[in-house]
């Protein structure tokens, strides 16, 4: 009888569960009728990860000219930058001429972007030059504080953010008089005796940035037990000579392998500029040299970010290809361009065997490349069973949220409510957190032994399930999403 008892709680339970995502995603077509309703509906659901987000380009303009204004900084109507010349117009003077305010918002931003004048590509790489000397102005812990904050306020779990991890210092010391990378072996020699000291300095550097979790009503940033859990991407600038990429990489590789908080290495700039052609081969060789010599580090690496408008199209028969098979990128960023690139059946098939994900960045492909609607390669993707999981990318330029990510990923991509579950399960399931996953096999149907009923709204975890969390972070990430979702859905059933 007892076994009888428990057997109909389980299917009670199992039957609730179901319950509520069928009538939650009645609610989400509802929510179809119209971008408001669709926005108000999406901004409650959990989100999972936004692992695509360069700090520098999520700030808004808004705050960084509060900041100039707040300095006391000057305006340079001819660039529309921000400038310590008193020579020229205080920041204080464009709260009251709204041409000098426009100016440097439209400039600053894709606010004004229309297309008359110039590409969406052009302006959008334009923007990082104009709004450099306003962002300085801002307190960097500010700008984490709102970055992350937001994130939070629209329940994602986790964030990986391209950003800075030492001390400027520390950058210097380590970079003063950098060795010829002709000779790689010579210059590993070289650049391996700093790269201990710059760890050394970047660990106090990222235990003072917890502090900034207690602003957000929470312990800390890392910690997995949070509501929000906060790791690093080392950048590296593609656009460097030889020898400077070739010690960024290592110092980031290295920080990679041996400071949880920094979760991978990328490298950015504009994949189409006529360096990041003509030096890719020689960088993917640095990359596979390195990756073996500091212990196979984890790598995320912008691959494809390309059309036939802004590159020829030999590049893009293999870059996507070889920035994961001499590159070692366990994920691809953007990989637009997936339908140019040779064999590309056997790629996809591949990408799906051995797990490579792609982080896909819809507002910047629409307004950079011009990509959206049924040219983009979203749906391709999830045909062939690659990985795939919704990011911001530089959302303070392109003045979107990860919210409006996922909007745009309805209306503009008609993904289902059973899509946008398994992309928000995608990105932790294919995030850089350690330990083991909550699922079997990769499979979001199978959870791990113990959490068979994790997706009942009265689960409560053992003893034994407690001690399986305590070694994995990302089991408790992923099981912090699964929970978020009972819930949401839960509100949706009465």
């Amino acid at each position: 009888m007892r076994q009888v008892l428990v057997a109909v709680l389980a299917l009670t339970l199992c039957a609730n569960s179901f319950a509520g995502e069928k009538e939650a995603m009645k609610a989400f077509d509802r929510a179809k009728r119209t971008e408001p309703e669709l926005l108000a509906f999406l901004k409650k659901m959990p989100k999972g990860g936004d692992l695509h987000n360069h700090m520098s380009g999520a700030a808004y303009a808004d705050y960084m000219l509060d900041a100039a204004i707040a300095k006391g900084l000057y305006f340079n109507p001819d660039t529309a930058q921000f400038t310590t010349d008193s020579t020229k117009v205080p920041a204080q003077s464009l709260l009251s001429n709204n041409k000098l305010l426009y100016s440097f918002m439209n400039a600053a931003s894709m606010r004004g972007w229309t297309g008359a004048a110039q590409t969406g590509h052009d302006h959008f790489f334009e923007t990082f030059g104009i709004f450099g000397g306003a962002l300085n102005a801002m307190n960097i812990d500010d700008v984490f504080v709102q970055v992350i904050g937001r994130a939070k306020a629209q329940n994602l779990q986790y964030m990986e953010l391209m950003a800075g991890v030492a001390p400027d210092s520390a950058n210097a010391e380590y970079g003063r008089d950098i060795p010829s990378s002709t000779d790689m072996e010579a210059a590993f020699a070289v650049l391996l005796p700093r790269l201990p000291k710059l760890l050394a300095a970047v660990k106090p550097n990222l235990d003072a940035r917890e502090g900034l979790g207690r602003r957000l009503g929470q312990k800390s940033l890392s910690g997995s037990g949070n509501p929000i859990t906060i790791r690093y991407v080392y950048s590296i600038y593609r656009l460097a000579s030889d020898d400077s990429f070739f010690a960024s990489a290592a110092a980031g590789m290295y920080l990679a392998k041996h400071e949880p908080r920094v979760a991978a290495m990328n490298m950015v700039a504009p994949e189409d500029h006529p360096l990041s052609r003509t030096h890719f081969q020689r960088q993917m060789a640095m990359l596979d040299f390195l990756w073996k010599k500091l212990g196979k580090p984890n790598l995320t690496l912008h691959a494809g970010e390309l059309t036939t408008a802004i590159s020829p199209p030999e590049p893009m028969r293999n870059r996507i290809r070889q920035t994961f098979e001499i590159g070692h990128a366990r994920r691809i960023g953007h990989g637009v361009s997936i339908a140019f690139e040779d064999n590309v059946d056997e790629l996809l098939a591949k990408m799906r065997r051995e797990g490579i994900a792609v982080e896909i960045c819809l507002s910047s492909n629409a307004s950079i490349l011009g990509i959206s609607g049924e040219q983009h390669p979203l749906r391709l993707y999830l045909s062939r069973g690659v990985p795939v999981f919704l990011n911001t990318d530089d959302e303070g330029v392109s003045r979107t949220t990860m919210t409006q990510e996922w909007v745009r990923a309805v209306r503009d991509q008609k993904m289902s409510y059973s899509d946008l579950k398994e992309m928000a399960r995608n990105s932790i399931e294919y995030s850089f957190l350690p330990g083991k996953s909550l699922y079997f096999d990769r499979n979001y149907a199978h959870l791990a032994k113990g959490f068979e009923k994790a997706r009942s709204p009265q689960w409560t975890p053992s003893r034994e399930v407690e001690r399986l969390l305590a070694g994995s972070q990302k089991m408790q990430v992923q099981l912090r999403l699964e929970r978020g979702l009972v819930a949401f859905e839960g509100s949706y059933h009465s």
